[in-house]
């Protein structure tokens, strides 16, 4: 969240060259919450550009900081944004409750 928070905060597209912020953003395009062309995980640069906070990120944004006043200035594209490596979500069963999430696949 906090590299969501970060993303927010600055004017998009952005390329993010940082190998951690990279995992960190395969693991944000997993959950849908950003659009985003990612490096194949074996590629020798790992660089990523990001072009958007969706519609599910900017509504994480907005539950886990609710003080704060947010301007979105790119939108989020229809296609998909989930890597080839990355199972189906149709293979994974997920449960939610009001207080956690827990994914088992």
């Amino acid at each position: 969240m906090e590299l969501l928070f970060a993303l927010a905060q600055t004017e998009l597209p952005k390329t993010v060259e940082k190998p951690c912020d990279v995992d960190k953003l395969r693991v944000l395009a997993a959950a849908q919450l950003v659009d985003v062309r990612l490096p194949d995980v074996g590629a020798r640069d790992q660089v990523a550009e990001v072009f958007g906070i969706s519609q599910q990120g900017r509504a994480a944004l907005a539950k886990a900081y609710p003080h704060h006043a947010f301007r979105f200035t790119s939108t989020f594209s229809s296609g998909s944004i989930i890597p080839d490596w990355l199972p189906s979500l149709d293979s994974c069963r997920m449960e939610r409750d009001a207080t956690r999430t827990t994914l088992d696949s």
